[in-house]
């Protein structure tokens, strides 16, 4: 009896150290699994609405200026405005709305990108729409079953990385108040008509808007707008009730060429755009209709 009770007893201390071991390893897996995965995570997700919450109205303003800008090259692009030597006030600052644009989600990207990848569902969805902007001046895909001439895309194609590079070039730092701004227009002015890199950089943006025409076989009038599309999508995404800009439509998508039109629309439609989009073509010169495809 006393051997038995004996080896019972030792049995206890083996199956009560195994278990000390076991719950050790289970409360240390519990804390590592709080501290550093919910906390990060939840850390992500407050310093993410604090970063959206921070420059989701210089953003809005950016891209509705840039909208508007968008809207009037392609109503009166017939005046040619953008490529006339004595009036290249309108090219300047065309090129300056977009660059603060670009400016303004460089800052965003370089103090939030992490946070804004890694975070909530409206975080997410913002950075969806955030970069399918990005897309629309940088991507080949709407181009791949239409018959516009492969040459013409690549030229009517800003590369990413020259978006990097207008942001960079758009920022300035204030150091008082230890914060990136955009820089003023009369900078901007000085700098693009002295700076080979302002030149160089700008380059790329300034061959897409220039000599368009409203054919819907033009490589740069379709990702003209396309850009606008997307852009005026992104205006309507971050003012959903009309509070800080006038309600709109996205009104580009019958001027494109029929195939490019059916990618866009079927991304729009994807990032619950559809009862934004109006079929009725955009008015050329605010009387007379843009050329349109025929139906059949």
């Amino acid at each position: 009896m006393s051997t038995l009770q004996q080896t019972f007893q030792e049995f206890s201390i083996i199956w009560l150290v195994i278990s000390a071991g076991v719950g050790g390893i289970i409360g240390a897996l519990i804390k590592f699994l709080f501290e550093e995965i919910l906390q990060t995570r939840y850390r992500y997700s407050v310093n993410s609405r604090k970063v959206l919450k921070k420059y989701t109205y210089p953003i809005l303003r950016a891209a509705d200026t840039l909208d508007k800008r968008l809207e009037n090259l392609i109503r009166f692009s017939n005046k040619n405005w953008f490529d006339k030597s004595e009036q290249d006030y309108y090219k300047i600052s065309t090129l300056y709305i977009f660059g603060c644009y670009i400016g303004w989600c460089k800052i965003l990207e370089d103090e939030a990108f992490i946070e804004y990848e890694m975070s909530n569902k409206k975080a997410r969805d913002f950075s969806i729409r955030f970069n399918t902007v990005f897309k629309s001046l940088t991507n080949f895909s709407y181009f791949q079953t239409s018959n516009i001439d492969t040459l013409a895309i690549q030229e009517a194609t800003p590369p990413r990385f020259t978006l990097t590079a207008i942001g960079e070039l758009m920022i300035k730092c204030n150091e008082k108040e230890n914060k990136k701004e955009i820089i003023d227009f009369i900078e901007f002015s000085r700098q693009y008509n002295t700076s080979d890199e302002f030149k160089r950089w700008f380059f790329f943006v300034e061959r897409m808007f220039s000599d368009l025409t409203t054919s819907i076989d033009d490589a740069k009038w379709n990702r003209v707008l396309i850009f606008a599309a997307n852009i005026r999508a992104l205006v309507i995404f971050l003012d959903k009730s009309s509070r800080q800009t006038a309600p709109r439509k996205i009104t580009f998508l019958e001027n494109l060429h029929p195939s490019v039109s059916i990618v866009v629309r079927k991304e729009l439609t994807s990032l619950g755009m559809s009862s934004k989009i109006t079929n009725e073509p955009f008015l050329f010169n605010a009387e007379t209709p843009f050329p349109v495809k025929q139906k059949t």
